[in-house]
């Protein structure tokens, strides 16, 4: 069972994110990466399977992650590409981006939501998973890949089957969709535009979603590039 624990990083957890195939759908994330100015800042890249077919398409970044191991492997697949070992909510990297992008579920709190505003100067986007997904799987067999363990309105704790049979299993704390304009505002943001992502349409049966949200003052968005 590989578990990320930035306390103690676990090495199977990075050769599970090691062994899993680069990305092929890159939107929403291309068509905003692309209307902004860079670099991109770019919290928890992983091994790097959305980012490398996104810098292939010439989109810089500079990258924010807590595991040393996945920091090692991404320096070795993008040359050049800068990154930083910290956990997103302790992160101060003395700058701010144009556009911020978190597309693994990772800003699921209002302290990390406010770490990674602090960074942003106009943009952030960023992924979260569905709570109205997790709950109609709430006590049913693995499906999918996907176990839900427990389940919590602010919490869950998730088994996941990957290719192979290699197993994860995580905890993560839940934004439901309905939430998501006021924990913006906390920070200082306003929400631009929320989709869901995946072959699922609608916000309470995608797996997950997509939220953008800007400066209240700042360069808009064009929506004619925007996917949804």
């Amino acid at each position: 069972m590989a578990r990320d624990d930035p306390q103690n990083p676990d090495p199977a957890f990075a050769r599970l994110l090691a062994s899993l195939p680069d990305a092929e759908q890159l939107e929403p994330w291309l068509s905003w990466c692309r209307q902004s100015r860079g670099p991109v800042l770019y919290l928890g890249p992983g091994a790097g399977r959305l980012l490398v077919p996104l810098a292939a398409q010439g989109i810089r970044f500079v990258g924010v992650d807590s595991h040393p191991d996945l920091i090692a492997l991404l320096t070795q697949r993008v040359p050049g590409l800068q990154l930083h070992r910290a956990r997103i909510e302790e992160m101060d990297l003395g700058r701010r981006f144009d556009l911020v992008i978190a597309p693994s579920h990772l800003l699921t709190s209002s302290e990390r939501i406010n770490a990674a505003a602090r960074h942003c100067a106009r943009a952030l986007a960023f992924e979260l998973l569905n709570p109205h997904w997790l709950k109609a799987r709430a006590g049913r067999p693995m499906r999918e890949g996907v176990e839900v363990v427990e389940f919590e309105r602010a919490s869950c704790r998730l088994r996941l089957e990957h290719p192979g049979g290699i197993q994860q299993e995580e905890t993560t704390g839940l934004i439901w969709p309905e939430q998501v304009e006021e924990e913006l505002a906390a920070s200082g943001l306003r929400l631009e535009s929320m989709q869901a992502l995946g072959e699922r349409s609608g916000l309470r049966s995608a797996s997950s979603y997509a939220v953008l949200a800007v400066r209240p003052r700042g360069r808009r968005f064009d929506r004619g590039l925007i996917p949804g």
